[in-house]
């Protein structure tokens, strides 16, 4: 009888190790940063006055209620899949967020543009159909929602949100 419960005890204690190292090496993908490598997100440097300031975050769309309290169901219902989103901050006086929102079809980002879209706003040739307004830029390439939104207006502000655009639009097109 020993015998046994101390075998228990041993593989019982290799299970818990065999979850820790699992957790380790195989980390879960909601709300964690993402490997610098695959952030489709442009890096400090990358786009003249724009520095990368936190991570890359990742949210799944079952985890997207945790970013985006309140709206999460509508992006849900047009068919999010994944949200990734990060700061940055333009000359150390503009602090902004991008988002992207990749969809499960292209159908989605359409349908939430056109759900949205405001006389307001300037059209772009950015993407397929992109919006700048006074303090946000809006855009859908493919499966992918981007939306950028500064925190301060100023009057470089547009012309700030245009360059960091194009940059992540063109780390969208890269195949991703």
């Amino acid at each position: 009888m020993r015998r046994r419960t101390g075998l228990a005890t041993r593989n019982s204690g290799l299970v818990v190790l065999a979850v820790i190292l699992t957790a380790l090496f195989f980390p879960s993908c909601s709300s964690k940063s993402t490997p610098q490598s695959q952030d489709p997100f442009p890096r400090t440097g990358e786009v003249a006055g724009w520095m990368k300031s936190s991570e890359t975050r990742t949210f799944p769309a079952s985890d997207l209620w945790e970013y985006i309290d309140g709206d999460a169901e509508r992006y849900i219902q047009a068919g999010v899949a994944t949200t990734l989103t990060s700061d940055f901050r333009f000359q150390n006086k503009i602090d902004a967020v991008a988002d992207i929102h990749r969809m499960n079809s292209p159908d989605g980002p359409k349908k939430m543009l056109e759900a949205e879209w405001s006389s307001e706003g300037q059209r772009l040739d950015l993407g397929e159909d992109a919006r700048l307004y006074a303090t946000s830029l809006v855009f859908r390439k493919g499966r992918y929602l981007v939306r950028i939104i500064a925190y301060q207006d100023a009057p470089e502000v547009g012309t700030a949100l245009l360059a960091l655009g194009q940059a992540i639009e063109k780390k969208l097109g890269a195949g991703r």
